[in-house]
């Protein structure tokens, strides 16, 4: 036996070194996508707190609070996002990435990331409307991420004979009359 053969996997006929690199790139970009919905989640429960605190839902108080807690869950989760991307070798979408990281530690220098209690009322709708801007570019992100997730598993998972088997149940699919129902 030699020393090449032992160190391809039987099960899937790729070498081992490809498979862990694959399996590396695929961890990545799951890292990535889950870092992006966090930021996203984060995002949205924001514009929510600031529309409780404009329709006196919400105190003040408790608004600026659980808003400032959250802010650096936020920048953390978006970095480790854009770091997992390079990392998963997507860099196009870790560069698109760097202006709201850069957004952000500006932000930090000259102490506006965070809400102050007493000009919350009056920064809210300014607030309200640059998170809804961030909630809309972090979601096409994350969809972008989520669909570089399910494009490596699937081509990860499947063998060369379980591509040509999917693609011909797709292509039948497509062409049978419940396709054409809806």
């Amino acid at each position: 036996v030699d020393a090449r053969a032992s160190n391809i996997n039987r099960a899937t006929m790729i070498p081992a070194e490809t498979a862990w690199t694959t399996i590396a790139h695929f961890i990545a970009l799951c890292i990535a996508t889950s870092a992006f919905f966090a930021a996203l989640g984060i995002n949205v429960y924001v514009v929510v707190a600031l529309t409780d605190l404009q329709n006196d839902f919400m105190n003040p108080h408790d608004a600026a609070r659980r808003i400032n807690r959250l802010i650096w869950f936020e920048i953390l989760a978006h970095c480790v996002g854009t770091g997992a991307m390079a990392l998963s070798g997507s860099f196009l979408l870790a560069i698109v990435n760097v202006p709201l990281i850069v957004w952000h530690v500006k932000g930090w220098q000259e102490k506006h990331l965070f809400m102050d209690v007493t000009e919350i009322f009056n920064a809210a709708d300014g607030e309200k409307k640059r998170r809804t801007m961030k909630t809309a570019f972090i979601g096409s992100v994350t969809l972008v991420s989520s669909y570089k997730v399910i494009r490596a598993a699937v081509m990860t998972l499947l063998t060369a004979a379980g591509r040509e088997a999917a693609a011909k149940i797709l292509r039948e699919a497509s062409h049978s009359p419940m396709y054409h129902m809806f």
